[in-house]
C-alpha cells in the first residue's frame, strides 16, 4: 500500500491535535501536538507544540519537543525545544536553543 501527502499550506492556521497515520507537510501556523509517520516542516511552517514521528524533517520556525528516530534540522530554521531520537543531525547554519538525547528505540 503506498503512503500518501497531507499537505497544510502558508494560508491556514490551526489549533488543537493532528494525527496522520501516513507522510504531513506543514507550511502552516499551528498551536498544538502533531503525530504522524514522517513529518517535514516546510520553510513557511510556524509550530508551537510537540512532534512524535518516525521521522521529522525541521525547516522554518518550532517551539516545542521533536520525539524520532530520526530527526534533521536544517540550515535556516528556528528551533527552540527538546529533541529526543536515535539519529539526530543539524545543519550549518540552523538557529537552535535545544536540549538533544539520542537513544534507541524512540
Amino acid at each position: 500500500m503506498a503512503s500518501s501527502n497531507s499537505i497544510l499550506l502558508p494560508d491556514v492556521e490551526l489549533k488543537g491535535k493532528i494525527t496522520e497515520k501516513d507522510d504531513i507537510i506543514l507550511g502552516c501556523k499551528f498551536d498544538g501536538n502533531i503525530a504522524a509517520n514522517k513529518v517535514n516542516l516546510s520553510d513557511t511552517a510556524d509550530i508551537n507544540g510537540d512532534i512524535n514521528a518516525n521521522e521529522i524533517e525541521v525547516n522554518g520556525k518550532i517551539k516545542g519537543s521533536l520525539s524520532a528516530k530520526r530527526v534533521k534540522i536544517n540550515k535556516g530554521c528556528n528551533f527552540e525545544g527538546d529533541v529526543v531520537g536515535e539519529s539526530i543531525s543539524i545543519e550549518d547554519g540552523a538557529n537552535i536553543k535545544i536540549q538533544a538525547l539520542t537513544k534507541k528505540g524512540v
